[in-house]
């Protein structure tokens, strides 16, 4: 992979950037479902940008933990939209927990992703959990060797980065859509497709 971690830094954040000023000057409707989900927009993208910082000043292990706290708010969007009045009644009492191994399914489902959701999550889901609860994935990256010296890739990193992007244009394309604001889903779309073209000539 030839692109710099601090290149994909770079492009990540201008892409968040434009992808977040569809939305930031947009009324968008409140409610018991539209209110929890402009919460979430605005705490994937935090997470994001956490994660971005972290990577940046190198602090990698940080960053990979952030992953699975932004994925979880990505499948609560869909929750807010797609769930029952059960589902949100736990998500406002703070009950609801999420079963990784039967939700992308559900949300492949109900929102016509294909297996986008489920295969994702499938793969992903041991990483997910490992890298957030200091697991063995963890612990085997805090060496070099016999030296007690974090050891990243610069592929994982750019990696973890382009999975933290891709997770903050889903959240932004769900709102987007779900409010009908068909301009600003078109141009989040472009962009990101612009942004994914940009990868792919690496």
């Amino acid at each position: 992979m030839s692109e710099s971690i601090e290149d994909a830094i770079r492009k990540s954040n201008e892409l968040a950037d434009k992808m977040q000023l569809l939305i930031v000057d947009k009324q968008c409707p409140t409610g018991d479902r539209n209110t929890p989900l402009m919460g979430l927009w605005s705490i994937a993208f935090e997470l994001h940008r956490a994660i971005l910082c972290l990577s940046h000043n190198k602090f990698f292990g940080a960053a990979q933990a952030l992953v699975r706290p932004l994925v979880e708010a990505v499948i609560r969007s869909h929750i807010v939209i797609m769930g029952s009045d059960e589902d949100l009644k736990k998500l406002q009492a703070d009950k609801y927990r999420t079963n990784f191994t039967t939700v992308g399914k559900e949300i492949d489902g109900a929102f016509g992703t294909g297996k986008l959701f489920e295969t994702f999550l499938e793969d992903a889901r041991e990483f997910l959990h490992s890298f957030t609860h200091s697991g063995k994935m963890q612990l085997v990256r805090r060496f070099s060797g016999s030296d007690l010296t974090p050891n990243y890739s610069p592929n994982e990193i750019i990696t973890t980065i382009r999975v933290s992007t891709s997770a903050v244009f889903i959240v932004n394309n769900l709102v987007t859509k779900h409010f009908s604001f068909e301009e600003e889903w078109k141009r989040s779309n472009d962009l990101f497709v612009e942004w994914g073209q940009v990868q792919e000539n690496k």
